[in-house]
């Protein structure tokens, strides 16, 4: 397992890199002078820890054997698969249909693919979850979300 760590540390190394310096990048923020790049460098140097982290481990020769081999059939890699492309999904669909009916439905899937199957409640949340983030950005941060053909 020591190639797969390996390449896994270095490949979390340099988005850790490129997430860094392209937050580097954005605007300041002279009011509350965290702006915009605050998270996404914070989440980029815990992952670019972990990496180091993960790489030491390989290179020491500490990596944990594979139990269970990779397999495209296994069910949980379909998951993951369907998962992937419904985020891109969402992320082509966002500007056109908006922000509301996209998440909706996008949170929908979600729960269905999960094997949710009771209906009006994955409805419910959905919606209730999607409101409440429209909300707190349109509202509460006026921050304006993509209304799509709402708008």
């Amino acid at each position: 397992m020591k190639k797969p760590d390996i390449f896994a540390g270095i490949l979390g190394l340099l988005i850790a890199v490129y997430v860094i310096y392209s937050a580097y990048h954005f605007p300041e923020d002279k009011v509350l002078l965290l702006g915009p790049s605050f998270f996404p460098t914070c989440l980029a140097g815990g992952l670019g820890i972990f990496s180091l982290l993960l790489l030491a481990g390989a290179l020491r020769g500490k990596s944990r054997p594979c139990t269970d081999p990779f397999n495209i059939k296994d069910p949980g890699v379909h998951r993951a698969i369907i998962s992937l492309l419904a985020v891109i999904l969402y992320c082509v669909l966002l500007n056109s249909l908006g922000f509301i009916i996209t998440s909706a439905v996008y949170l929908f899937g979600l729960m269905y693919l999960l094997q949710r199957r009771d209906y009006l409640k994955m409805a419910a949340v959905s919606v209730a979850v999607t409101l409440l983030i429209y909300g707190i950005f349109n509202r509460l941060l006026d921050i304006s979300l993509p209304a799509g053909f709402l708008g």
